[in-house]
């Protein structure tokens, strides 16, 4: 179960209040900045999102699995037992990441790549787009198919679209 510390809710708090001054107003209607999104989810959602990462993803090997909005924010996330990575980090450096390749695709003329993969030696990385607004993490070790990963992966994230 995965609950947003108060620090973090303040953070989302302030951020709302901040979109909320920058919407254009109905005096300036060519004035358009961006106003950034913000999802909310019940617990119900999140713990069937939870569960999904478990079923489909961690049972079949993986180390890590990690629903994470574009800003790196983790939103669900579940682990094997013996893993002791440092999620935090590892959400915020892999949206950072996705968000690097994907410019780098739109000046080789690609709207975007929708899915990352990074080999280590023992651990590798996986990335995939759920939707505009997040992305699945996954880690896992050379004992795992990319090939039934993939088809893992993708299962999981229809299962992930349905709920949102």
């Amino acid at each position: 179960m995965f609950l947003i510390p108060e620090k973090i809710f303040g953070k989302f708090n302030r951020l709302y209040r901040i979109s909320r001054r920058i919407s254009p107003s109905p005096a300036h209607p060519q004035r358009r900045e961006s106003v950034p999104m913000i999802q909310s989810f019940d617990q119900e959602q999140l713990d069937k999102a939870e569960s999904i990462l478990e079923d489909d993803l961690i049972e079949s090997g993986v180390n890590i699995a990690l629903v994470v909005d574009m800003a790196g924010h983790i939103v669900a996330y579940s682990h094997s037992e013996d893993c002791s990575h440092d999620v935090y980090s590892l959400a915020a450096l892999a949206a950072g990441n996705f968000g690097a390749v994907n410019a780098m695709a739109k000046i080789v003329g690609e709207d975007e790549f929708s899915l990352l993969f990074h080999k280590g030696q023992d651990e590798n990385l996986h990335f995939s787009k759920i939707n505009d607004e997040f992305l699945l993490i996954t880690t896992f070790g050379n004992d795992v198919s990319l090939g039934f990963l993939r088809l893992k992966i993708s299962e999981a994230i229809e299962k992930i679209r349905g709920l949102w």
